[in-house]
């Protein structure tokens, strides 16, 4: 058992638990009030026919989602599988409880200010991924 570093660069920074802790609380500020401003910035930008794969991702998207999702990987396989690559990350059991928790940070969010809202773009809720199932068949998922 290992206090997350929010700020994790792959390597373990060994500071005390306090000082871990007063800096995770820091990146959260700023990921969830400071960056976030707007839905868009929170979560990230749509993606659309025809636009570049990666059309931009919100403050939390990146940290905290993206760092867990790598702090969490096996650095001993070669792309990080299970939470740090995207085809396998559903594999390993923290994968649910820690989408849990960003979803818990988006009704956090909205609770913020009034004007903290939910996406109404319909490109943004229509976005589609594919992921298999037990029987490894692929299955559409939309965000909506």
């Amino acid at each position: 058992p290992v206090l997350v570093d929010l700020d994790s660069s792959g390597t373990d920074a060994n500071i005390p638990r306090d000082q871990q802790i007063d800096e995770n609380l820091k990146i959260m500020y700023r990921q969830m009030i400071s960056n976030a401003k707007k839905t868009l910035l929170f979560l990230g930008q749509p993606y659309r026919a025809g636009d570049q794969p990666d059309p931009g991702a919100g403050s939390v998207e990146n940290v905290p989602h993206g760092t867990v999702h790598g702090w969490t990987g096996d650095p001993r396989q070669p792309n990080g599988e299970d939470m740090g690559n995207f085809y396998s990350a559903a594999r390993d059991p923290i994968f649910f409880a820690h989408h849990g928790n960003i979803d818990r940070l988006w009704h956090v969010w909205r609770g913020l200010r009034p004007s903290n809202a939910d996406f109404t773009d319909p490109d943004w809720l229509d976005a589609a991924f594919l992921f298999y199932d037990e029987e490894a068949r692929p299955v559409r998922v939309r965000v909506r």
